[in-house]
């Protein structure tokens, strides 16, 4: 009798998808966050805002970026700390998003990619945790 193998999960299409959103979303921030340094990055926003929150702002998208780029190439590893990693990453996104909402209603854009992610790894977990 032959011994039933569980479903390679990383050559789903919805984990490709994941793994790429997860990739240029951090690449977006990263991008965002550079060329806030010449002139800051209150610049990109519709409101004016204090020089704390623009250097909250700044840093903030430095650390998801640069935190999400590490998350997203572990998780295309087959590496367990990419997707508990992602997971993470894709709450804290979330919180910054809706306080950035508070900001600038185009935040909003933010939930996409960590929504997507949550989703679908914890609609997949399991076959994540066999794996």
């Amino acid at each position: 009798m032959e011994k039933k193998r569980s479903p390679d999960l990383t050559a789903t299409k919805g984990y490709v998808l994941v793994v790429g959103l997860n990739f240029l979303q951090s690449i977006g921030r990263l991008l965002f966050a550079l060329m806030g340094l010449n002139g800051g990055i209150d610049q990109f926003l519709d409101v004016p805002v204090s020089t704390t929150t623009a250097q909250v702002l700044h840093v903030m998208f430095f650390f998801l970026g640069i935190m999400g780029f590490v998350a997203a190439s572990g998780f295309w590893r087959k590496k367990m700390w990419g997707f508990w990693m992602i997971l993470l990453i894709s709450v804290i996104t979330i919180a910054f998003d809706i306080w950035g909402f508070t900001i600038q209603e185009t935040a909003a854009l933010g939930f996409i990619v960590p929504v997507i992610s949550l989703v679908y790894l914890i609609f997949r977990r399991s076959s994540f945790m066999i794996a």
